[in-house]
């Protein structure tokens, strides 16, 4: 998170870039995905803390996700000339508005392409934003505090029309805060966050793994349909972890997308965090059941666990066709299948399966 929130272009580090990519690299495959969608009329992309659209990073000018989000959209969307796009930006601060108007305005966006700018508190502009008028159109909600702030009974809304909600769930933030939270209007934002009083969240803080089930739970709460749930952590670069920025979608494919473009992103595993890997290290062979038995770091989830994870629930079949595999991993909240599959199969291969033309043979 940027460490000069008062500043109108903030510094930033590197943990919140690869954030920005995350959002921006899932818009693009997200919206090519509705515009390709015979009855969508086109996406709607809201952003209720958009900030000022720039940041700096060691004195360099870094684009922020409203900018990166604009950019992407305006090369998708020469391919769908009968679609549009809506972009709608909204932060407490005018200053930053005004900017990001000002670098959005430099873009020259296309004319099937709608920036609407607003300057709101991010729960009154939620509230007053008519989702009846949007009908057709697919909808993203980004809701980015800096802090573990979420309103409820704004983002719910949301999560039952016919789109997506990203909750960035600053779980840090309530590890550190929540013992020390004596003002009332701090312990109702701890509250409303996790439905629950500020005895039950304190008891639990130090648990970032059961506050973020928390988060999930009141998801699956609030919404009428079923939800595919997906979060991925951000670290320190001494890997503290600081916050997840969770998918909540409807749609299988969603989900999909989401993993592999977070996969991807981290370089074929499901976070940044150092492991403190050292590839050049020699290994030793201790046999599948050694390897099968290895505890997977649920924070920084490889390829390699994958693999074991199919192995083990698989194994007593024998023979299992690839596609139950896939549809197992498609359903996964962390596992992608999507863009790995080959790198599944190599591991697999480590582990004694015998890869066939459309299943797997296991010893």
């Amino acid at each position: 998170m940027s460490t000069s929130t008062n500043a109108i272009i903030s510094t930033v580090a590197p943990h919140t870039v690869k954030k920005f990519e995350l959002i921006s690299n899932y818009v693009d495959g997200w919206a090519r995905k509705i515009f390709g969608f015979k009855k969508s009329k086109g996406v709607i992309y809201i952003d209720c803390m958009s900030n000022s659209g720039i940041y700096t990073q060691e004195g360099n000018i870094v684009k922020g996700t409203a900018i990166r989000v604009a950019e992407k959209m305006n090369d998708i969307i020469v391919n769908y000339p009968n679609k549009k796009a809506i972009l709608i930006f909204n932060d407490f601060s005018k200053e930053k508005i005004d900017l990001l108007k000002q670098e959005i305005n430099k873009l020259n966006l296309n004319s099937n392409i709608e920036v609407y700018y607003r300057c709101e508190d991010r729960s009154d502009f939620l509230h007053s934003l008519a989702l009846d008028n949007w009908e057709n159109f697919n909808t993203l909600l980004v809701y980015d505090p800096y802090k573990a702030e979420i309103d409820w009974n704004a983002i719910t809304p949301f999560l039952n029309t016919w789109g997506e909600v990203i909750i960035n769930h600053m779980v840090s933030d309530t590890n550190r805060g929540a013992a020390q939270a004596r003002r009332s209007d701090v312990v109702n934002r701890y509250e409303e966050t996790y439905q629950k009083d500020i005895s039950s969240i304190i008891e639990m803080g130090r648990n970032k793994e059961q506050l973020e089930k928390i988060v999930e739970a009141i998801i699956n709460r609030k919404s009428e349909k079923q939800h595919h749930i997906a979060s991925f952590p951000f670290f320190t670069r001494t890997n503290g972890l600081l916050y997840n920025l969770i998918l909540c979608t409807t749609n299988i494919e969603g989900l999909k997308l989401y993993k592999k473009t977070a996969w991807k992103l981290f370089g074929g595993k499901s976070s940044m965090k150092n492991t403190h890997d050292d590839p050049s290290q020699l290994s030793f062979d201790f046999g599948t059941d050694f390897e099968l038995n290895t505890i997977p770091d649920s924070s920084c989830y490889t390829i390699s666990d994958i693999a074991r994870y199919i192995f083990k629930n698989y194994k007593n079949k024998k023979t299992v066709f690839l596609d139950e595999i896939y549809n197992d991993l498609d359903k996964h909240p962390v596992f992608p299948s999507d863009g790995f599959k080959q790198e599944i199969k190599n591991e697999l291969r480590k582990l004694g399966a015998e890869i066939l033309k459309d299943s797997i043979s296991f010893p």
